[in-house]
């Protein structure tokens, strides 16, 4: 069976270097305490950096055919700063070159800078119509905001017309968020886990989200299409209480938050290879809503193809999700 999986990553290591420089530790948590994060979540630089080497080997072991890769840790894309938009094109260039390398293993997305949405946009086509990247990557906000503020309009527009989707992944909160909500009476290293990959971050990713259907951003851009990683980023499984909600709130709307997940969302599991959750968002969205991830290098699975062998799902139901709906979605 043909795997393509969407949520892995790369990391430029000059790049990261410059946006520490300019833009100092995320969310101004601890240096010491994100170093020794980013070594237990990320403890093979040569899979982080290359696309050849480590990351071949597995896989090759685990029966990936194909990954779609993105810029990981220390991206310039939430960088506010000028000097952001040449380290985007600095991070497509090379990953661009690297494909070129494996073309037959590798597709990218798009890292773009949000500091300046026009020139977003415009990188956005160049990595599409020149480097042949199959769409982009948006990690977390850009100073507090979310894709749905009308700055960021021209890379929605962007996106719609390239006909590629966009993947809304999960940054770090805010520190205004972050501080007051996982941060508390425990360690500063339980704090960055809480806000980030133990929850706070797939929060924030699911709000994004929910911000862009409740802003009117997917109605005025109806030919979009997002990924959401992560089963859905808690809000696959809340959408029954989405409906009902926001129902009592927002009359004379044409859709359901459901609705939206319907027919411009796909989830992915991003390594969450959990039968319950499989099953769960199969059954709400069908088989057909779902692209395949295991969040390579910050997630490494030796069970990659059983998880779908070993689903009882369908046969058809297994291809599509492990291959069928990303080709499509992706024009793979």
């Amino acid at each position: 069976m043909r795997i393509v999986t969407v949520e892995e990553h790369f990391e430029h290591p000059e790049v990261s270097r410059r946006v520490l420089e300019l833009d100092g530790p995320p969310s101004g948590l601890p240096a010491e305490v994100l170093d020794k994060f980013g070594s237990i979540f990320n403890d093979d630089r040569d899979a982080a950096t290359r696309l050849d080497g480590h990351r071949l080997a597995h896989m090759d072991a685990v029966g990936v055919d194909v990954q779609v890769v993105s810029h990981g840790n220390g991206s310039p894309s939430a960088l506010a700063a000028p000097e952001s938009v040449a380290l985007c094109r600095q991070v497509n260039d090379d990953l661009a070159q690297q494909i070129s390398e494996h073309p037959d293993r590798f597709r990218g997305f798009a890292t773009l800078p949000l500091y300046d949405p026009a020139a977003a946009a415009e990188e956005l086509r160049r990595c599409v119509g020149d480097l042949g990247f199959v769409g982009a990557l948006i990690a977390g906000t850009f100073q507090g905001l979310f894709l749905d503020d009308s700055r960021f309009d021209p890379i929605l527009a962007a996106a719609e017309a390239v006909d590629l989707p966009i993947y809304v992944h999960p940054g770090l909160p805010h520190p205004q968020v972050s501080r007051p909500y996982y941060f508390g009476d425990w360690s500063a290293a339980v704090g960055v886990v809480f806000s980030g990959p133990a929850f706070g971050w797939h929060a924030e990713a699911g709000i994004h989200v929910i911000r862009l259907i409740l802003s009117g951003a997917l109605d005025r851009h109806s030919g979009l299409k997002l990924l959401s990683g992560h089963w859905g980023e808690v809000m696959a499984f809340w959408l029954e209480r989405l409906d009902e909600t926001f129902a009592l709130v927002r009359a004379g709307h044409d859709r359901d938050v459901s609705d939206y997940y319907r027919q411009q969302i796909w989830v992915t599991p991003s390594g969450m290879f959990n039968q319950h959750q499989l099953h769960h968002v199969v059954a709400e969205l069908g088989a057909e809503r779902i692209v395949y991830s295991e969040d390579f290098p910050y997630v490494k699975r030796d069970n990659v193809t059983e998880f779908l062998t070993d689903s009882g799902l369908s046969e058809h139901q297994q291809h599509a999700i492990a291959h069928g709906n990303v080709e499509a979605l992706l024009r793979i």
